[in-house]
């Protein structure tokens, strides 16, 4: 299984490296907000990488890996649920609701717990840290990676099965989502079991470390999200199936708005 950084190109940096690039891309950082002492930072890498920072004093508390993507997902009834995540409702155009998901979200921090439920545009992000890349929709069907179950002794199927005609071991479509977050929000982490079908994906370099990485454009039940491969994986192409264990992140531009930009570090 990958990490998240691998996933984005930086999975080559050890602690000192970390910390080296923390205190090269901190002063020029931008501000997404504050909250009760708190300090939300962001750095993009040219690439599209990004770290987001959250500081108290000047100190990082915590940090998220993230990507510039492009919005794709109509989200309602946002809320944070716990330190971690947020869950919503995905819609369609029509108003439809179409799935729901728990994703780890770069505003996380500026939101307070049982405030209003929010709604807005969101740009997804998929960390593939188990994901398989498939030719193309009968290929995945007939692979391990489309079955709803890790794959043990298939057994007999059950009676209903067999009563209405439903084909065994289930199976999960091209175009499937599972977001397990949302069976548990107190405890629950923003991974989800995501299949969906490649619409376009190149591969990246990060300029800040020289890591390289692939992202594909890829359409899942209800929404449209970013998957991030680690540069080990071949690049996806268009009509391929991407399928497999994700850490999900959302940019959510709809919390904040952008405070106005200050003098804040000095070394």
């Amino acid at each position: 299984m990958s990490s998240n950084f691998d996933c984005l190109g930086l999975g080559s940096l050890d602690r000192d490296g970390l910390n080296t690039l923390l205190n090269r891309i901190l002063p020029s950082a931008e501000l997404i907000g504050e909250v009760d002492g708190v300090t939300v930072r962001r750095w993009t890498d040219p690439s599209g990488v990004r770290l987001v920072l959250t500081l108290r004093g000047g100190k990082v508390l915590d940090l998220l890996p993230s990507l510039a993507g492009v919005p794709g997902a109509n989200l309602t009834e946002l809320r944070r649920v716990n330190d971690d995540m947020v869950v919503a409702n995905v819609v369609d155009d029509d108003g439809e609701q179409t799935t729901m998901l728990a994703t780890a979200a770069e505003q996380l921090r500026l939101l307070g717990t049982g405030g209003p439920a929010l709604a807005g545009r969101a740009s997804m992000v998929a960390l593939g840290v188990q994901v398989g890349v498939h030719a193309d929709e009968e290929t995945f069907a007939a692979s391990d990676d489309s079955l709803l179950s890790p794959r043990d002794d298939d057994g007999e199927p059950p009676a209903h099965y067999v009563e209405n005609g439903w084909s065994w071991p289930p199976r999960m479509s091209a175009e499937s989502f599972i977001s397990y977050g949302t069976f548990d929000h107190e405890n629950g982490e923003p991974v989800a079991r995501l299949n969906g079908i490649v619409l376009a994906a190149g591969r990246r370099r990060v300029e800040a470390t020289g890591g390289e990485f692939s992202v594909a454009r890829v359409r899942s039940v209800g929404f449209e999200v970013d998957v991030c491969l680690p540069g080990d994986l071949p690049t996806p192409e268009p009509g391929n199936v991407v399928g497999g264990l994700v850490y999900l992140i959302a940019d959510l531009p709809f919390v904040a708005p952008p405070s106005p930009k200050r003098r804040w570090w000095s070394r």
